[in-house]
């Protein structure tokens, strides 16, 4: 797998594991930053490194998602991980791109009181 998709694969599980971490002026940001790039992992992979080195608490967050990646060398999204038969979702990996992208950053925005 390539560094590019793997950064993103981290990002993406840390906005669902840690959206703490992403105020909504952060996801403002980050749909903001992504919207005119092309859907080309390597340029939104190197956009969102860009962004997120402003950030050390989301750095470390993120670096230790893709230590513990390299460390465990496994497959990072559970369609990957799911046997085989057991389910649909393991015939159909998962696909990095920026829709997928900008469905975690708005997932992870606050849902503001109505």
């Amino acid at each position: 797998m390539s560094f590019y998709k793997q950064n993103l694969e981290a990002f993406i599980k840390l906005l669902t594991t840690q959206p703490k971490l992403f105020t909504d002026a952060k996801c403002q940001e980050l749909l903001t930053l992504i919207e005119p790039l092309p859907d080309d992992i390597e340029t939104l992979s190197t956009a969102i490194a860009s962004w997120y080195e402003k950030y050390d608490p989301i750095v470390d967050a993120q670096l230790d998602i893709l230590n513990h990646w390299n460390f465990t060398e496994t497959s990072h999204f559970p369609a990957a991980t799911a046997r085989p038969g057991a389910n649909s979702a393991a015939a159909t990996p998962t696909t990095i791109n920026k829709e997928l992208l900008k469905s975690a950053i708005l997932k992870t925005q606050p849902k503001s009181p109505h």
